[in-house]
């Protein structure tokens, strides 16, 4: 399913909601993962930057107005869980999406989310507050 990131919206909801449901626990297992390395706003800031290109640590947090030092701990998280991959070029590391469909799955929540929103934003039931 998530290789059909380019097919036209309405397909691509289809196709979700034709799917055969998980079925089994690591299946389900292996999505809540990926759906919790997700679940940030610095590493969704991440994707969307790696989906324009390959950037170096310096230029990812200069573009989410975040410190190195805190940008560690989620490069190391989606590195870890395959979401994104690295390459070392003489004294920089640089950083590139290992698959476009996860940026296609942040916008379909988006899309999912934006009716609820403001509701959304305010809820204090999961998660810290990251505003």
């Amino acid at each position: 399913m998530l290789q059909q990131v380019y097919l036209p919206y309405n397909i691509l909801v289809m196709a979700m909601f034709s799917a055969p449901p998980v079925s089994t626990s690591m299946d389900r297992l292996a999505i809540a993962r990926l759906l919790r390395v997700l679940a940030d706003p610095t590493r969704m800031g991440i994707v969307e930057l790696l989906a324009q290109g390959e950037h170096t640590v310096a230029e990812l947090a200069a573009a989410l107005g975040t410190p190195r030092s805190r940008l560690g701990n989620h490069l190391a998280c989606g590195l870890h869980c395959g979401v994104w991959t690295s390459e070392k070029r003489g004294r920089h590391v640089v950083y590139t999406l290992a698959d476009p469909a996860v940026l296609a799955l942040l916008q379909f929540a988006g899309e999912v989310a934006a009716p609820h929103a403001e509701h959304l934003a305010t809820c204090d039931r999961i998660g810290p507050d990251w505003t």
